[in-house]
C-alpha cells in the first residue's frame, strides 16, 4: 500500500512541475536565453555561411562602456589600423609563427569566451552551456508574475527569478567586446559574428558564436623618444625588465603593464607624482605586413610636478584610539611630530621609527613606502590608518613632501571560540572545543599576549569489546601561552638594527591526553622563535631553543603488548626530553609570475648541545643512556624540503607537481627519533591511493590491524605528485594525478624486516597511485574530492606483476578535504 502511495505521489509532482511553463508569461515580443550553443574558432578563409541575425534592443552598461574606452584608446593612442594589401597566404606562414599565433590564440580566446559564454537561468555550476532540470525560479516567475493575491506575491517575491532573455545577453554588443578584445591581443583583422538557434518553442533560443581571428600581429621595433636624459637612462638601465620584446605578439595588456613599470621605475628615483598615463604609445602597421613598430613617448598633458624628483621632509604622525578621551597631547622628535589621544602615547615611538623606510633629506621612493604600509600592518594593532604625501608648499620650486600619518588604535582584546569535530582513524569520533584570548600592544610596543585553552573528547564507534557504560572513552586537554614581539629580542639587538619585518615568539605549552584503556601522556613543552623575510618572497624562521618533556602517566596492560612488539612505538612513548633547535627557508614566487615556485627547507637537530655539555663532563658525545633531570633526551638531526612548481599551461589550466624529501638520522643518545619526527605517506594529500600512514617503510608487509599504522613510520621519505588541473564549467573544476613515494629506515630492524633502504629496490619499493578529483571553488575555499587508483603496492601482495593490486575495489581509496593537497 505504501509503495503504491509513494508512486501517486511522485507522478503527481512530475505532473505538477511538467504543467509549469518558464515561457508563459515573458515579456511581449521576448525570447528566454537558454545559454550558449557553441563558440567555434575558425581559420581565416574558411568562415561559414553568414550567419542570420535577429535584431535586438537594450544595452548592457558595463559593456558598452568597455566597448567605448577600447574605441577611445586606439583613436587616441594607436595609429590608424589598415589592412596591408599584400597579405601573405596562409602556406607561407612559418613554424615559428604558427607556434606565436596559437600562443597567443590561447590567450586571446580564454578572454574573448569570458565576454560570449553569459549564464541562462538556473545554469549548471555556473556554466553557459548546462543547465539543471528543474527551473524553480523561472517556474515561478511565469506561474505569479503577474498575481495580485497576498500568497501569490509572496511566492513571486521569495522564489521567482527574472528570466534571462536574448536582449538582456544583448549578443550584439557582445560582439563588439569580443571584437575589439581580439584587437586588443594583436588580431587587428579578427571578426566575431553570432546566430541565433532557436528551439522547437520559439520563445527559447541559445546563441552559436563564429570567432574568425585571423593572423596576430608582432611587434617589430620598440623605441622610447622625448624622455628627459635622467629618465631616459632609467629605461635603459632597465631594459632587460622591459615587457615589450621584438617578437612578441602585440598585446595591450603588455602595454598596459609596460606603462605601469614606467611609472614604478621612476617613482622610485624620486618621481612621486608620475603616473602610468603619463607615457602613451603610438603604434604603425603599415611598414611591414602583420608587423608592429611601436614608439612609447610622454603623454603631452604631464603636470610639471611630475616632471622633477622629489625628497622627503617632515613625518607628522596622528594616534587616536576608540575612547571617550577626547584630550590630545603632542612632541616632536627631530623631524617626525607626534600627536596622541590619552595620557600616553599608545604605540612607543621607537615601533614608528623602526616602521617608517623614509628618511628626511633622502628622494621619496615607491619600495620605501610599501615597504612602510607593510610594517604598519604587520604590527597588527591598528583599526585603520593611510599615509598622504603632500608638497610642503605650492610653489614651483618645491621638491619636498611631507608625510602625514592618521591611525586609530584598535581594541586592546580579542577572543575566538572555535568548535569542531574529528572522526579519527581508530574508530573514534568526538567534539573539540579551543578558546582563545588575544591581547594586542599590552606593553605599548606593538607586542601581543596569547592564550588558548583547548579541549576535546572521543567515543568510539564500535563497541571493540568495551563495556557498554565506557561511552567516555578519551579526551584531551591543554594550553598554551606566548608573547608576541615585532621585533628581535636579543641581548644586543635593538629595533632599528633590521630594516625589515622581523618578530619574535617566546611561548609555553601543556597538554594532557587520556586514551581510555590503554595509557595517561602529559607533555610539557616552552620554546623561541625568531622570523624574518628581507623581502616579499623569501622568509627565514629560526627556533634557537626548543625543549619539549613527555611524560607517561599510566599505561595499560593492553597498551604495554602493543608496544613490546613494536620497538619504535615504545622508544617514541617512553619518558623523554627533547631539547632542539630548528631553521627553516621559505621561499615563494612573487604574484605576478607565471609560473609560481614555492621551495621549502628545513633543518632540526635535537639533544647534541646536551652531549656536548656532557662530552665537557667527560662522558663520550655518542654514549648511551645519558640523562636529562633524572630522564632520557633525543639526539637526532632531521632534514625535509619540499618543492612545488605551478606551470601555467593556459589562461584556467595548470599543471602542478610537487618533490618531498626527508631523512633523520638518530645517533648518540637515541636509536630511534621520537614518533612525531620520523615520516610517512599516504592519505588525502600525499599518495591518494593509500590512506595515511598505510605504506611501509619499504617493502614492510604488516598485518592489517587497528594499531599496524603505529608501525609504517621509517626515517627517509621521498615522495613525488603531479597533477593536471582543468576548468569543467562554472566553479568546477577537474584534476587527475599521478602520486609515487614511500618512507624508509636507515638501519636494519628485524621487527620489520624489508623497511631497510636499498638503492637496488627504490623504484620497486615506490607505492604508486593515480585517480581523477573535482574540485568546487567557493572563493573563499576549495572543496575537493579526489578518487585515488592503486598501480603498485611495494609490499607483497602474493600477485606478481607490477600492477599488484589483488582486487580493484582493494585499490581504490576516495577522499573529501578542504583545499588543494599542494
Amino acid at each position: 500500500m505504501m509503495q503504491h502511495v509513494k508512486t501517486f505521489f511522485f507522478v503527481i509532482v512530475t505532473c505538477l512541475m511538467y504543467a509549469c511553463s518558464t515561457t508563459s508569461n515573458l515579456p511581449e515580443g521576448e525570447t528566454l536565453y537558454t545559454g550558449v550553443n557553441r563558440i567555434d574558432y575558425l581559420e581565416e578563409g574558411r568562415q561559414k555561411a553568414k550567419s542570420s541575425k535577429k535584431d535586438t534592443t537594450g544595452v548592457i552598461m558595463a559593456i558598452a562602456k568597455t566597448v567605448e574606452r577600447v574605441d577611445k584608446m586606439f583613436q587616441g593612442t594607436a595609429a590608424k589600423l589598415s589592412q596591408p594589401d599584400d597579405e601573405k597566404k596562409e602556406d607561407d606562414v612559418s613554424k615559428s609563427e604558427r607556434k606565436i599565433n596559437a600562443s597567443a590564440l590561447a590567450t586571446a580566446s580564454e578572454e574573448v569566451n569570458a565576454v560570449l559564454e553569459y549564464a541562462p537561468n538556473n545554469p549548471l555550476f555556473g556554466s553557459a552551456y548546462y543547465r539543471t532540470p528543474f527551473p524553480f525560479g523561472l517556474w515561478a516567475y511565469n506561474k505569479y508574475v503577474n498575481k495580485t493575491g497576498k500568497f501569490q506575491k509572496w511566492m513571486f517575491k521569495s522564489f521567482a527569478s527574472d528570466p534571462v532573455l536574448i536582449t538582456t545577453v544583448n549578443p550584439d554588443t557582445r560582439v563588439k567586446v569580443a571584437t575589439n578584445t581580439l584587437h586588443n591581443y594583436g588580431y587587428f583583422h579578427g571578426n566575431v559574428k553570432y546566430n541565433i538557434d532557436y528551439n522547437r518553442n520559439k520563445r527559447k533560443a541559445k546563441i552559436s558564436y563564429d570567432v574568425t581571428p585571423g593572423r596576430v600581429f608582432c611587434l617589430d621595433s620598440i623605441n622610447y623618444v622625448g624622455y628627459s636624459p635622467v629618465e631616459d637612462s632609467l629605461i635603459r638601465q632597465s631594459s632587460s625588465k622591459s615587457l615589450l620584446r621584438s617578437g612578441d605578439p602585440f598585446n595591450v595588456i603588455n602595454l598596459t603593464g609596460e606603462q605601469s613599470r614606467l611609472e614604478k621605475l621612476f617613482r622610485n628615483e624620486g618621481y612621486y607624482f608620475y603616473q602610468a598615463s603619463n607615457s602613451t604609445y603610438r603604434a604603425d602597421t603599415l611598414m611591414k605586413p602583420y608587423k608592429v613598430q611601436l614608439i612609447m613617448f610622454p603623454s603631452a598633458n604631464i603636470r610639471n610636478r611630475a616632471k622633477h624628483r622629489w625628497y622627503m621632509g617632515d613625518t607628522y604622525i596622528n594616534i587616536s584610539k576608540q575612547t571617550a578621551d577626547t584630550t590630545f597631547k603632542s612632541f616632536d622628535i627631530r623631524n617626525v611630530h607626534f600627536q596622541y589621544q590619552g595620557k600616553k602615547i599608545p604605540l612607543r615611538p621607537i615601533v614608528w621609527f623602526q616602521s617608517i623606510a623614509h628618511r628626511s633629506g633622502r628622494l621619496y621612493r615607491q619600495t620605501d613606502q610599501e615597504n612602510t604600509q607593510s610594517a604598519l600592518s604587520s604590527l597588527g594593532v591598528f583599526s585603520q590608518y593611510n599615509l598622504t604625501y603632500m608638497p610642503r608648499d605650492t610653489s614651483q620650486t618645491c621638491d619636498t613632501l611631507d608625510l602625514y600619518i592618521n591611525a586609530t588604535m584598535d581594541r586592546p582584546y580579542t577572543t575566538d571560540l572555535e568548535m569542531n569535530v574529528t572522526e579519527k582513524n581508530a574508530n573514534r569520533i568526538g567534539p573539540g572545543l579551543s578558546l582563545n584570548i588575544q591581547r594586542k600592544n599590552a606593553f605599548r610596543g606593538a607586542e601581543f599576549l596569547n592564550w588558548k585553552l583547548y579541549g576535546s573528547y572521543e567515543w568510539r564507534t564500535r563497541n571493540e569489546n568495551a563495556k557498554s557504560s565506557d561511552l567516555f572513552n578519551s579526551y584531551e586537554v591543554g594550553t598554551q601561552f606566548s608573547v608576541d614581539f615585532s621585533h628581535i629580542v636579543f641581548p644586543g639587538i635593538n629595533r632599528r638594527t633590521f630594516r625589515f619585518p622581523t618578530a619574535t615568539s617566546f611561548s609555553i605549552s601543556a597538554d594532557w591526553m587520556n586514551r581510555a584503556q590503554y595509557f595517561n601522556l602529559f607533555s610539557l613543552g616552552t620554546k623561541v622563535t625568531y622570523s624574518w623575510h628581507k623581502n616579499k618572497t623569501t622568509r627565514h624562521e629560526l627556533i634557537p631553543f626548543s625543549l619539549s618533556y613527555d611524560k607517561l602517566i599510566r599505561s595499560s596492560v593492553e597498551f604495554d603488548s602493543i608496544m613490546r612488539e613494536n620497538p619504535a612505538l615504545f622508544t617514541s612513548m617512553r619518558d623523554r626530553f627533547v631539547p632542539s633547535m630548528q631553521y627553516t627557508f621559505t621561499y615563494q614566487s612573487a604574484p605576478h609570475h607565471r609560473n609560481p615556485v614555492w621551495w621549502q627547507i628545513s633543518v632540526k637537530e635535537a639533544g647534541n648541545i646536551t652531549s656536548a655539555c656532557y662530552a665537557i663532563g667527560g662522558k663520550s658525545f655518542n654514549e648511551k643512556d645519558k640523562h636529562l633531570l633524572s630522564n632520557p633526551f633525543a639526539q637526532y638531526l632531521k632534514l625535509t624540503t619540499e618543492l612545488h612548481n605551478n606551470f601555467k599551461i593556459s589562461q584556467n589550466t595548470r599543471l602542478v607537481t610537487r618533490l618531498a624529501a626527508g631523512i633523520v638520522y638518530s645517533y648518540g643518545n637515541s636509536d630511534v627519533a621520537p614518533y612525531s619526527d620520523q615520516f610517512f605517506v599516504g592519505g588525502a594529500n600525499s599518495v591518494r591511493a593509500f590512506t595515511i600512514r598505510s605504506i611501509g617503510p619499504g617493502h614492510y608487509t604488516t598485518e592489517k590491524t587497528k594499531y599496524s599504522y603505529m608501525d609504517q613510520t621509517g626515517d627517509i621519505k621521498l615522495e613525488a605528485n603531479i597533477e593536471y588541473r582543468f576548468p569543467l564549467f562554472g566553479s568546477l573544476q577537474g584534476a587527475v594525478f599521478l602520486d609515487a613515494g614511500n618512507v624508509w629506515l636507515l638501519r636494519e630492524d628485524e621487527k620489520r624486516p624489508g623497511g631497510k633502504f636499498k638503492l637496488s629496490r627504490f623504484f620497486n619499493d615506490l607505492a604508486v597511485g593515480t585517480g581523477a578529483g573535482l574540485r568546487y571553488d567557493l572563493e573563499f575555499l576549495v572543496l575537493r574530492f579526489d578518487l585515488g587508483i592503486a598501480i603498485h603496492d611495494p609490499a607483497d601482495t602474493h600477485k606478481s606483476g607490477y600492477y599488484n593490486i589483488n582486487k580493484f575495489k582493494d585499490g581504490l581509496a576516495l577522499h573529501f578535504a578542504i583545499g588543494y593537497p599542494f
